[in-house]
């Protein structure tokens, strides 16, 4: 461990330390790839970079000045060593070092390894409430700091670095009924036809005379419950213990779509394995059983209740794997079984098929 030396990026080596990211991390992530030298710390092996943690610092407003740990990475080589720890360590070292108030970070529910290495240092999930209450109108600014405006399934760690805090986020029922009531909202503009498309009478607007706008309002409901009792019933199934948690960010596409484009777009949130101690690799079989569960139950509704709410969620969950969707199941499925992922595909073409055909 001796060898391996971490301090700030050296003029001249943002080049090598941009190589090394794109090595690391999937193609469709790089467009929003930051890194700023003056707030970058790397680890340097025999003279070459071989780990980072790019920081982000910026001014929230009067009182709360950001630490945002935007990337960390690790050659592959060079990982199971702790270096991922220290490079925190010495990051939040850092921060306070500069005057920060705040470090924050933000990684997918499906990431243990990540979230293990910020609980472990005081970190912990903040609700939209929380991070309202405290950024305020700064909300903005963080959430467009750390690309935060359109992701699903990204869960925003904070931790402070001057006081004390509350731990409490919301999760299980609470979750699930907020997340129930905030798609149901969403729907709303749809159902009473409060958006653009359909005050230009535009077709897919128009809903089937006789069917009671409170009727339509249970769509979301129904579509959130058959998915999550479905997944819920895998989970019990394989003894695994798993925790619902609400997306934030989500709702801006949640809103954005129903009033601009005069469709829905699902929000759902997902069951999460509870604790950090398991990895996508060691649990993809359970992961991709409960998506595929996802999928049944969801196309099954669709014959049962044709709707364009429940059909754009089965498609979000069976093929939108890529970030910034990848919070939805489409990504335990294709990461878990890739010959069994095509049987996801029949399933939701055969449904959406169906529903052209009659």
């Amino acid at each position: 461990m001796s060898d391996y030396l971490i301090h700030p990026l050296p003029q001249g080596q943002q080049e090598e330390a941009l190589q090394l990211m794109r090595r690391i991390f999937e193609p469709n992530l790089h467009s929003i790839f930051f890194l700023h030298p003056q707030t970058t710390l790397v680890v340097s092996f025999e003279g070459r970079i071989v780990g980072g943690l790019n920081l982000d610092v910026y001014q929230v407003n009067a009182k709360i000045k950001m630490g945002y740990l935007g990337w960390l990475y690790i050659d592959e080589q060079h990982r199971g060593k702790g270096l991922a720890g220290r490079l925190i360590d010495e990051g939040l070292t850092f921060l306070r070092e500069i005057g920060c108030t705040d470090a924050a970070g933000c990684v997918e529910g499906d990431n243990p390894a990540s979230f293990r290495q910020l609980e472990q240092r005081g970190f912990t999930i903040r609700s939209l409430s929380f991070q309202i209450k405290r950024y305020r109108l700064g909300v903005a600014k963080v959430w467009s700091h750390a690309s935060r405006f359109f992701d699903m399934g990204y869960f925003f760690w904070q931790t402070s670095l001057k006081e004390e805090q509350p731990k409490s986020y919301p999760t299980n029922l609470s979750a699930f009924v907020r997340t129930m009531l905030g798609n149901t909202l969403a729907f709303l503009l749809l159902v009473l036809g409060w958006n653009i498309p359909a005050l230009l009478a535009l077709p897919w607007t128009q809903r089937e005379a006789g069917i009671e706008p409170a009727l339509l309002l249970l769509i979301p409901t129904l579509a959130l419950s058959a998915r999550t009792l479905s997944m819920l019933l895998v989970a019990r199934a394989y003894k695994l213990p798993v925790v619902f948690r609400g997306w934030d960010t989500a709702y801006v596409a949640a809103y954005l779509a129903p009033l601009v484009l005069g469709l829905p777009f699902p929000a759902p949130g997902n069951l999460y394995i509870k604790g950090s101690a398991w990895s996508p690799a060691s649990h993809a079989k359970p992961l991709f059983a409960m998506g595929f569960a996802s999928v049944c139950s969801l196309g099954l509704l669709t014959l049962l209740m044709p709707s364009p709410y429940v059909v754009i969620l089965l498609l979000l969950d069976t093929f939108f794997f890529m970030y910034p969707f990848c919070g939805f199941n489409a990504s335990r499925i294709w990461r878990g079984n890739r010959k069994l992922a095509l049987l996801a595909v029949l399933i939701t073409l055969v449904c959406c098929t169906l529903l052209l055909v009659y």
